[in-house]
């Protein structure tokens, strides 16, 4: 399992300096590291990452790490997190409830590096050598699923949904996922990925990949959803040529019949159904399942 590690801390230059010791004990490891409230609250929500190292007192911030790793928990199903500070006893009475959750892998009082990273690296060095496997990352994702589907409620309805398709990209490989992005006709797209994969077939499409949801389990996608879809792929200007569209429901045979009069072009939409997301949460390599579903559907 690739090591994604963010490191938080409201002090830029102790951030920095954890995890310049991190990578070079773990040399196979990306490090990301947020300081500001806005990288803060967009590395928590937009970047992939399996592992999170956080101090709990951010300086005149509306947030601490208490509320970050609230928010952690609440995004991301595949990370833990390591508190660190050294007011962990001021800050025990708060951090407990967090424990139930099977979510904080570890507490870290601050010390001198050397000292430090004699403590960490053991503790990095287990999580991942016991990392879940694909099975369980799986079922995550299908309890995920499950519960945006099930969702009664409109607007989170759609949200939750968006959130699981995040999830999912994320758990192949993708770092930067945004959310209900807008263009200058205010046209707004649910996702858009930024396309850096280390994967020869994935990274010949361009830079990003435009991404719909449908969370409409009762409805299916149909063709003016389609048209209104690809006129947003066509206008990013070549920075796209890959979209997909995810529904719970399936796609009408007239969407079906317009994709195919409308595949000339440069741009591609891929649709991916009720039927196949199952299949690629049944997958034992989900990246290899989606890869199938776009030959299936696309020709080159």
């Amino acid at each position: 399992m690739t090591k994604k590690i963010l490191v938080i801390d409201d002090e830029r230059t102790q951030a920095d300096a954890l995890a310049l010791k991190i990578g070079r004990a773990f040399t196979d490891a990306e490090m990301i590291v947020a300081s500001s409230e806005e990288e803060i609250e967009s590395y928590v929500t937009d970047k992939f990452y399996n592992l999170a190292i956080l101090d709990i007192r951010f300086d005149g911030y509306k947030k601490n790490g208490i509320d970050v790793a609230k928010q952690i928990i609440e995004v991301n199903p595949f990370a833990k997190i390591i508190f660190v500070s050294r007011f962990l006893v001021e800050y025990a009475p708060m951090l407990n409830p967090l424990m139930s959750t099977g979510r904080i892998l570890a507490f870290s009082e601050k010390k001198e590096y050397d000292a430090w990273m004699a403590e960490l690296k053991p503790i990095i060095s287990s999580y991942y050598d016991n990392i879940p496997n694909s099975n369980e990352v799986n079922a995550a994702l299908t309890a995920n699923y499950a519960s945006a589907k099930n969702e009664e409620d409109t607007y989170k309805k759609g949200k939750m949904f968006e959130d699981f398709i995040t999830l999912l990209f994320r758990s192949i490989g993708y770092n930067t996922i945004y959310k209900r992005v807008k263009d200058l006709a205010l046209n707004e797209v649910d996702l858009i990925v930024r396309n850096e994969i280390d994967d020869s077939f994935l990274s010949k499409f361009d830079k990003y990949i435009l991404i719909e949801c449908k969370n409409k389990p009762k409805t299916p996608v149909c063709k003016n959803d389609f048209i209104v879809f690809k006129s947003k792929l066509d206008a990013t200007n070549g920075m796209a040529s890959l979209g997909f569209i995810f529904t719970t429901s399936y796609v009408s045979r007239n969407t079906y019949i317009e994709a195919v009069r409308e595949s000339r072009g440069n741009t591609k939409i891929v649709f991916v159904d009720n039927i196949l997301l199952q299949q690629l949460l049944a997958s034992s390599d989900i990246k290899e399942e989606l890869k199938k579903i776009i030959d299936s559907q696309v020709k080159d």
